[in-house]
């Protein structure tokens, strides 16, 4: 949600005076997605803080736009074709 990696997360811990500090990291790659119905898709959104993808679309591009946009990416939306990416990452610290 914001822009941030693992190493300013051990920056941060130690600037607030944490003296041991220990990171594990996951990170996977799944290759394939779940289907998701378009309608659904133009609901979701990544993030709480940026609106759904079809309110984007509606904001920012033009009716024929939205309809070449929706003609290449719907198919591969409903079918599940893509990666899915995930990273995780656990911090844990104590102060002395």
């Amino acid at each position: 949600m914001v822009d941030f990696d693992e190493r300013d997360l051990v920056r941060h811990a130690e600037r607030a005076g944490f003296a041991d500090i220990g990171l594990d990291m996951r990170v996977t790659v799944k290759n394939g997605k779940r289907p998701v119905p378009w309608t659904r898709a133009l609901r979701m959104s990544g993030n709480p803080l940026v609106p759904p993808l079809g309110e984007v679309l509606d904001r920012v591009l033009s009716p024929q736009e939205i309809a070449e946009f929706t003609a290449h990416l719907k198919p591969l939306v409903e079918s599940g074709t893509g990666r899915e990416r995930q990273a995780h990452a656990y911090l844990a610290a104590a102060k002395n």
